[in-house]
């Protein structure tokens, strides 16, 4: 089974700096940093504001995931990041089905 997310990530002050000394392509390293955990990058962005890139990858598993943050966290790349599991609008509408099938098994307050 493979997921697809979202991640943004938001790069080290120091780490822009050089980028802008150097430009460095961080599709290409992520991309291929992803191919090694058998995932695949599907797209890239740069964004402004609270996040400096966006990325949407296919990967084998969340185990997979974890590993791509450990290693980015690791490499003192980024200043932080968040991850957004991504649903086709198939299973967007099958999940909204199952969870109003299980209602009665789920409470807001102990009971």
């Amino acid at each position: 089974m493979t997921v697809m997310v979202a991640l943004f990530i938001k790069y080290e002050n120091d780490k822009k700096a050089k980028m802008l000394k150097t430009a460095s392509d961080r599709a290409a390293v992520s991309d291929k940093a992803v191919a090694a955990m058998g995932g695949k990058l599907l797209h890239a962005y740069g964004t402004c504001g609270e996040f400096d890139m966006m990325f949407i990858y296919e990967m084998p598993d969340m185990a997979s995931v974890a590993t791509n943050m450990m290693l980015a966290d690791a490499s003192g790349m980024s200043k932080y990041h968040k991850i957004i599991p991504l649903f086709s609008n198939d299973d967007f509408v099958a999940a909204q089905k199952r969870a109003g099938a299980m209602t009665d098994s789920y409470s807001a307050v102990d009971e």
